[in-house]
Order: C-alpha cells, then sequence, then structure tokens
C-alpha cells in the first residue's frame, strides 16, 4: 500500500495533536482565579501568595505553580480574564456619558458603579497603579488602557476641548472607584456626573491664555529634620515601590538616617507613612484651597478649578501624585493609614465650607467631592496618555463655575 500524501484540499491546522483540557484541569483553573480574585480583593495586588490562593481553592502551591510561573504571571491572568473586560467597559461608558452625542440620560447601572464601585472595579483601578511601577504587569496593561483613552477621544485628532472631555470622563470614572476605598462610597456622585455631561455640553473654546502657575514642590515641613527628612524619603520611596516594597531599610538609605533612628521616631513603618500622608497632602490640600480663594477674591470666572488640573501638570509635582495613587490603594488593607486618609479628606470638607461660608454646604460638599475623584483620577491618567497638556480644561470649568453660581 503506498503512503498517503495529504492534497491540496485537505487541512491541517495544528501539526501537533492536541487533547482538549479534562474537566478537572479546567475547574482547577476556573477554581484558582476565583480564588486568586478573592486574594487580590483582601490583600491587595501586591499581597498575593500562592500558599493563600491555593487554600481558597481547595488545591495544593503545585497546582498553582503548574499553571502560573510566579505571582506576575498570576496578576496578567487575573487582569486579562476577571478585570479587563468589565473594566475597560465602565471607563468607555463614561466617558461616552460625558462627551457622547445620545441626549439619553444616564444609566442607574452607571450611577451605581460611579457611587459605590463593585469590587472587581477597585482591583481595576489598583492594577492602572501597579502598572506604573511593576514591568511584567506595565507591559500588558499600560498599552491596553493608552489605547483605550485614545479609542474613547484622547487623542490627537480630537479637539482641545474634546480631549478635556474624555479625560475628565476616564478621571471620575477611575477616581470615584479610589475614593471610594477612602470614604466606603461617594454619595451624589452621579449628580457630579450630570454636571460634567452639562459643562462639557456648554463649553467653547478659551481664548485667552492662562497664567503660568509655580508652585513650590510638595515636601514636609513639620520644624523637625529627621521627620522630614523621613517623611520626604517615604514619599519617594513608596512612589517607586508601593507601601508593600517600600521597606525601613529603602527609607534609612534614601533619607541619609539609621534604620535604628528611625525608630526613635516611630514606632514602625506604619506609622511613618501615616505621618507622611498626612503632612503631604495637608500641604497640597492647602495649595488648592488657596488658589479658590484667590480666584474668589479676584473674581475669577472658574473659581480656581482649572488650577487644580495645572498643577498635575507640573512635573515636579509627579512623585508628590504618585506616593498619594500608593497611599489611596494603601488605605484598603491597612486601617490606621485608612483612618489618616479618611480623616485627611473631612477636613478638607470642613475647611471648604468654613473658607466659602456664602456657598450653599451642599455645592460645596459636591465641589469637593467631584474634585477629589476627578484628581485621584487625573493623576493616573499622566502614565498612559501624552496628550493631557492639551486639554482645555479651562473651558469646562468655567461652565462648571457658572452652573453652581461660583463666579
Amino acid at each position: 500500500m503506498k503512503p498517503h500524501h495529504a492534497t491540496s484540499t485537505e487541512t491541517r491546522s495544528d501539526p501537533v495533536a492536541r487533547r482538549a483540557p479534562a474537566k478537572r484541569t479546567t475547574a482547577n483553573t476556573a477554581a484558582i482565579l476565583k480564588a486568586l480574585t478573592q486574594e487580590a480583593t483582601a490583600v491587595g495586588l501586591d499581597g498575593i501568595a500562592a500558599s493563600s490562593i491555593a487554600r481558597r481553592a481547595g488545591l495544593t502551591t503545585g497546582a498553582i505553580y503548574s499553571r502560573f510561573e510566579n505571582n506576575d504571571e498570576m496578576l496578567i491572568a487575573l487582569w486579562e480574564v476577571n478585570i479587563r473586560e468589565r473594566f475597560s467597559q465602565h471607563i468607555a461608558e463614561t466617558i461616552e456619558y460625558i462627551i457622547g452625542q445620545d441626549e439619553g440620560g444616564i444609566s442607574p447601572e452607571l450611577i451605581s458603579r460611579i457611587e459605590r464601585p463593585p469590587a472587581v472595579l477597585g482591583l481595576g483601578a489598583e492594577f492602572l497603579v501597579v502598572a506604573q511601577r511593576n514591568e511584567v504587569v506595565g507591559e500588558v496593561v499600560v498599552p491596553q488602557f493608552s489605547k483605550w483613552l485614545r479609542d474613547a477621544g484622547l487623542n490627537k485628532n480630537a479637539t482641545p476641548i474634546e480631549c478635556a472631555g474624555a479625560a475628565l470622563g476616564a478621571s471620575i470614572a477611575i477616581g470615584s472607584i479610589l475614593r471610594s476605598f477612602i470614604t466606603s462610597s461617594n454619595p451624589n456622585m452621579g449628580l457630579v456626573l450630570r454636571g460634567l455631561r452639562n459643562a462639557y455640553k456648554g463649553a467653547r473654546p478659551t481664548t485667552s491664555s492662562l497664567s503660568v502657575i509655580s508652585l513650590p514642590q510638595i515636601a514636609a515641613n513639620t520644624g523637625n529634620e529627621v521627620r522630614d527628612a523621613l517623611i520626604n524619603a517615604t514619599s519617594e520611596v513608596m512612589s517607586r515601590t508601593g507601601f508593600t516594597n517600600a521597606t525601613i531599610s529603602r527609607i534609612a538609605r534614601k533619607s541619609g538616617i539609621t534604620s535604628g533612628s528611625i525608630y526613635n521616631v516611630y514606632v514602625d513603618k506604619e506609622e511613618l507613612m501615616n505621618d507622611a500622608v498626612s503632612n503631604l497632602l495637608k500641604s497640597t490640600q492647602t495649595q488648592n484651597l488657596t488658589a479658590k480663594q484667590d480666584a474668589s477674591s479676584e473674581h475669577h470666572p472658574n473659581f480656581g478649578l482649572t488650577e487644580s488640573f495645572q498643577f498635575g501638570l507640573l512635573t515636579e509635582r509627579r512623585t508628590w501624585l504618585r506616593f498619594r495613587q500608593e497611599c489611596t490603594i494603601a488605605t484598603r488593607h491597612h486601617r490606621t493609614t485608612h483612618r489618616e486618609m479618611r480623616k485627611v479628606v473631612t477636613d478638607l470638607d470642613k475647611r471648604m465650607i468654613a473658607a466659602f461660608p456664602e456657598i450653599n454646604p451642599d455645592i460645596i460638599n459636591l465641589l469637593s467631592a467631584g474634585e477629589q475623584a476627578i484628581g485621584y483620577g487625573y493623576s493616573t491618567l499622566f502614565a498612559f496618555s501624552d496628550q493631557l497638556s492639551r486639554c482645555d480644561f479651562n473651558a469646562i470649568m468655567l461652565q462648571i463655575a457658572k452652573q453652581n453660581k461660583l463666579g
């Protein structure tokens, strides 16, 4: 019998015969991904451990490592399978609501996600922060999220107002999630979202140029040189490594102060972190509040709202902004840090109301909450878009001030 040769009409899609995954293998993989989601939600992306995931899944660590080479590969699987689609849909829907042509109202589902973000969106926002310092995660997340922003309207072909609308949509989508880590929920954030849409629809290109802003670098000023050095070193180290990997040894080397001397000032790393949170956040809050008071006294029609976006563009503030991001995601898993961040946010609301007694406190509370959410989200975008300097935020902020009678 002659050997059979494949004819031109025969196709062979795969030269290697492959067996379909066994049902048990498929079930085990699903169990691992479910346990991985639970673990990441409970301890954060930096804190996942194969042993804990195995216990949650009812499997051995060998079963984990037979599928994933290391923790970074587990994070990639978590992003790709359980996070990416829902997170991208949320970002796209929020941006579309602000800049889209559909005149329909905001969906109750979008309001619910903005005001009480589910855990899966929390992980999505945390991925954006981690991707900026984790090379493996960044290789996947950075190009994907950057493309989402371009596709949603934050691109070189859009007008400056269109860019600003897309950036604001992405900012409030991400920032409302990050803010909820601190406040648990975002009451009435749906009203802020509606206000942004109305302001975008009424915005007209800004014709006058904004004054150049120069600000001192955010730095500790406690009156104690050792304490200041430690706080500033903590900010820089944590902005590069995250909370978990910002060890006392690294902070000591950066500050030029011995580890033993650090423990003469602080009981532990968390107390040092909390001191840094309190001092540096209050410093930047004072700058933002002062900008509004100056704008109000000088009758600027944007009420100083545009200055926050200008502040964010200053390169000397990037370390501080990254530090704030890391502090925000740390609040999910560190009780004392959460308490400190919550205290700072509450204090800002009180200072805003005291600074502008002539304005309805309900308006101030909405304004403060909206600025916080947008600020947290906006500072996240720098790693994913080079279009932010083109955005005409002032055109939209003028409308926000006008809508709320702030000018």
